[in-house]
C-alpha cells in the first residue's frame, strides 16, 4: 500500500517499505531539509500525526509495529527511535530542542502518553538570565510497558521489562524489572517482567 507523505521540503529521505499498512487517519509531513523518515516492513499506522519541521532529523519506526498519536520532530538535529514490535495506543511524542528519544523493542505504551527531551519555555537565573533547563535526551528500554497517562520527563531512562503504573510521573530513572507508581514515579517492586497474554493466575 502507498503510503501518502507531504514532503514540502528539500533533500528529504523518505524510506517506507511497500508492507507497511495504514488503518486510520495518520498524516504524515516533512517541512525542512536533509532530514530521514524510516518505516519497516509490516507496521500499522493508526490515527495521528507524525510530523518532522526542521532540519538534519530523523524518526525511524522498526518492524511490525503499532503506532497511534503524534510524533514530532519540531527543532533541529532532533531523533526518535521506535524499535520492532512496539505498540503504541496513544502517545504525544515530540522533540522541541536538539535532542533524542530512543524507545525499544517490543515496548507496550497504553493511551494518552508524554514525553518531550525540552520543557518548551526558559527558566532562567533571575540575576544572570543565564537559562537553567538545557534539553535532555529520554532512554526507554526494549520490553517496558507504560501505562495509561503516564508522563516521562526529558533526562530519564526505563530498564528492560519495566512497568510504569497509570498517571505516574517519571521524573528520575527506573531501575529494569521494576514496577513504578506514583507522582513523582517511585519502585514499589522489583524482580518483575511482564507479558501481553493473559496467562493463568495459580493462588
Amino acid at each position: 500500500m502507498k503510503i501518502e507523505v507531504k514532503d514540502l521540503g528539500s533533500n528529504n529521505e523518505i524510506f517506507i517499505h511497500d508492507s507497511v499498512k495504514k488503518s486510520g487517519n495518520m498524516t504524515i509531513v516533512i517541512e525542512g531539509s536533509n532530514n530521514m523518515l524510516l518505516i519497516d516492513a509490516g507496521t500499522n499506522l493508526g490515527n495521528g500525526l507524525i510530523e518532522i519541521r526542521n532540519n538534519f532529523s530523523k524518526i525511524e519506526i522498526g518492524q511490525n509495529c503499532l503506532i497511534n498519536g503524534w510524533l514530532r520532530c519540531r527543532s533541529n538535529y532532533t531523533n526518535l527511535h521506535i524499535g520492532r514490535e512496539t505498540t503504541i495506543m496513544w502517545a504525544q511524542i515530540t522533540l522541541h530542542e536538539k535532542g533524542a528519544i530512543n524507545i525499544g523493542e517490543d515496548c507496550m505504551l497504553s493511551g494518552d502518553i508524554r514525553m518531550d527531551v525540552s520543557d518548551m519555555h526558559s527558566i532562567l537565573d533571575a540575576e544572570t538570565k543565564m537559562r537553567l533547563n538545557p534539553p535532555a535526551d529520554i532512554n526507554i528500554e526494549n520490553h517496558v510497558w507504560v501505562g495509561q497517562g503516564v508522563h516521562i520527563l526529558k533526562g530519564n531512562s526505563i530498564g528492560h521489562d519495566a512497568i510504569l503504573g497509570a498517571k505516574a510521573l517519571v521524573a528520575s530513572s527506573i531501575p529494569n524489572n521494576s514496577i513504578a507508581v506514583g507522582v513523582p514515579a517511585k519502585v514499589v517492586k522489583s524482580g518483575v517482567t511482564w507479558d501481553r497474554k493473559i496467562l493463568p493466575f495459580d493462588e
